[in-house]
């Protein structure tokens, strides 16, 4: 089966809808499937006059006819070329690598030679890599007992069933025994996984890199699983080794429908929030940054910013905290992620007024007098820092300050 066509849209940019003969990337059929898809998750895509238009959600869209893939929007320029593509592909390659999201083995040189590569390539490339990890430390195999007709006497003789079965087959012995067998749910998820991709393939490398991780995988029985099926495997500390291919077999899976052709199901997507996304990848940076005395919670420090006859009203979560480890309740920095672009040349670099004043709702009621706006940076280099915004709440109390702050998402 020839892999589906790739078409590449922006996150915010409109693709025309309308006659493949006249050269339109989408069909009115693509753009009533994408819609449906925005219908169960809303801020996916809108339809506008003669096109579709994408909104904050990037990753992959499998339609009949081809597999659309929304990238995050990362430069200033409105024009992009194949290399601000392939840019923008390694930078949400590297933010669901960094944020934990999904594990990416070589997102490393994702720049100079996997970001090249379309997304589903990429994703089956980093899936193939998890398994076959997986299966060159030791596939999961657990003993199952098992009652047979063999050839040499193998566990508990049988003595009295094997009497009455000698006149049909005097040359087995009925035997009761315990099997170390590989066929179980965990490498029937990845199975079923490599059962999936396998005709979206297009790089010749790629189909051999199957070959070799399905000749490993080969003994688990070829069962239908779905993602949900994946998701609600149990987890123990004998199976948290295969939580990278588990993770990837989720999201494959998701992207698998059977009756796809038909009409029958759901159109799949593979679709991450760019907001929570940034947020998380912000988070895993605090973390990674944080002092010895530090603690950092993310989107675990909520509290009502004021009360109405005894009820809370307004309740606020900073994206980050970071409080002192002594006294363990004293915020000493509020980080909020914020997925826009800056605008260095624009009045306060285009900081928006209401999230400045949701900084200051996180002031008043945590009591905290460091508060940090950050943003990703912007794609050219900066002429001057980011601004700092001082807000006095009163003659003798110290203002609050208000930093913009840019974290680098390419090298």
């Amino acid at each position: 089966m020839t892999a589906p066509r790739t078409v590449v849209a922006l996150e915010h940019e409109t693709v025309a809808v309308g006659d493949p003969a006249s050269g339109a990337p989408l069909t009115d059929a693509d753009a009533n499937a994408l819609l449906a898809v925005n219908a169960r998750r809303p801020g996916i895509c809108v339809r506008t006059v003669g096109g579709v238009r994408f909104a904050q959600y990037c990753g992959i869209v499998r339609l009949k006819s081809c597999v659309v893939e929304v990238l995050p929007k990362i430069g200033m320029a409105e024009r992009v070329g194949d290399d601000d593509v392939a840019r923008a592909r390694a930078v949400l390659l590297r933010m669901l690598h960094g944020a934990r999201a999904v594990t990416i083995a070589r997102v490393g040189d994702a720049a100079q030679r996997t970001a090249r590569a379309p997304l589903l390539d990429v994703f089956i490339d980093a899936f193939l890599d998890a398994a076959l990890e997986r299966a060159r430390r030791g596939l999961l195999a657990r003993y199952v007992g098992r009652v047979d007709d063999l050839r040499v006497i193998r566990g508990r003789y049988l003595a009295r069933r094997d009497a009455l079965r000698r006149i049909a087959r005097p040359h087995l012995a009925h035997c009761e025994y315990d099997d170390f067998d590989a066929d179980n749910p965990y490498n029937r998820a990845i199975r079923a996984a490599l059962d999936a991709c396998r005709d979206w393939i297009r790089q010749p490398s790629l189909q051999t890199r199957w070959l070799e991780t399905f000749a490993r995988y080969a003994g688990a029985a070829p069962v239908p699983m779905r993602a949900g099926d994946v998701a609600r495997l149990p987890r123990d500390r004998t199976t948290r080794h295969y939580a990278p291919a588990l993770r990837w077999c989720e999201l494959l899976l998701s992207l698998h429908s059977p009756a796809l052709a038909t009409g029958d199901t759901p159109t799949p997507a593979l679709l991450f929030d760019m907001n929570r996304l940034f947020e998380s990848y912000v988070g895993r940076l605090e973390r990674k940054n944080a002092g010895e005395n530090e603690v950092v919670r993310t989107h675990g420090h909520r509290r009502a910013l004021a009360v109405r006859g005894g009820e809370e009203a307004f309740a606020l979560q900073p994206d980050v905290a970071v409080s002192h480890a002594d006294p363990p309740d004293d915020v000493a920095r509020i980080v909020d992620a914020k997925w826009k672009r800056l605008d260095p040349d624009a009045r306060n670099w285009g900081v928006s007024r209401d999230d400045v004043h949701q900084m200051l709702a996180y002031a008043v009621r945590y009591r905290c007098r460091r508060i940090e706006l950050v943003y990703p940076e912007p794609d050219r280099a900066l002429r001057a820092a980011p601004p700092t915004f001082d807000i006095a709440l009163g003659d003798e109390a110290a203002p609050v300050r208000v930093a913009v702050r840019t974290v680098p998402l390419w090298d």
